[in-house]
């Protein structure tokens, strides 16, 4: 737990964080503005706009971050520091994995969920299909959940590369790759049932299912990704060597 504050208090003093955290806040509301003006739209559709509009802007942000705070975090020799003050690998690891979680979970509620509060309160609460509940709550969980786990990608694949800048650019090309592939196969019927099983898939697929199949597939999906990323991750890390 020490770590794990240890390793918040250091995001919170970055300015990458905070100028990431503002750049998806301010563009995700220049997206919007134009509905406050006019109006003529419901809470429910900006709420659905801003959860498709921080899974576009975000993977490019995410893979920022992720290079300068987990490759990064070995360039400036503070995961070594870590390991030689006595903290064992796997919490060390562990600290880094939650901080990067929690990032993630901040950036969504700054720029989903508090837009989204206030586009209800504006617009109202009035869903034609469905209860509240699920298309609203138990959507924004399960879209989190496949947003992190996708973008647990960039803590697996920063984990290998040994330069910050370098680690950004595939994170980058990673990210653009893995997005626009999933879009081409949700144009193919045939191709949808393998996309699901995919967390750059379930983003885009739960805009639009939140059928009890669904979300259960995402979330088991999203499970099994976390942990593999997880277990990568920790395997990779327990074989490096710290100098």
């Amino acid at each position: 737990m020490n770590l794990y504050k240890w390793e918040m208090k250091q995001t919170f003093k970055s300015k990458v964080f905070w100028s990431i955290g503002i750049a998806l806040l301010l563009i995700g509301t220049l997206f919007h503005i134009s509905d406050f003006i006019e109006g003529g739209i419901t809470g429910y559709d900006m709420f659905l706009g801003n959860c498709n509009d921080f899974s576009s802007l975000a993977m490019f942000f995410i893979g920022i971050f992720a290079g300068l705070h987990v490759t990064g975090s070995f360039e400036d020799r503070k995961i070594q520091a870590a390991v030689m003050a006595g903290n064992s690998r796997s919490k060390v690891l562990s600290a880094k994995f939650l901080s990067y979680v929690t990032t993630v979970l901040i950036y969504f509620a700054s720029s989903v969920l508090l837009p989204s509060a206030i586009g209800f309160a504006v617009f109202g609460t009035e869903i034609d299909d469905g209860s509240f509940i699920r298309n609203v709550i138990v959507r924004a969980l399960i879209f989190v959940f496949a947003e992190i786990s996708y973008f647990l990608t960039c803590f697996a694949v920063s984990m290998f590369i040994k330069k910050s800048g370098l680690a950004i650019i595939i994170n980058m090309v990673v990210m653009l790759g893995t997005n626009i592939g999933s879009q081409i196969l949700a144009t193919k019927e045939w191709a949808l049932n393998i996309i699901r099983l995919t967390p750059p898939g379930q983003t885009m697929m739960l805009l639009g299912d939140v059928s009890n199949g669904n979300l259960a597939l995402a979330f088991s999906v999203c499970v099994m990704f976390t942990v593999l990323v997880a277990a990568v991750s920790f395997i990779r890390f327990r074989k490096e060597e710290l100098k």
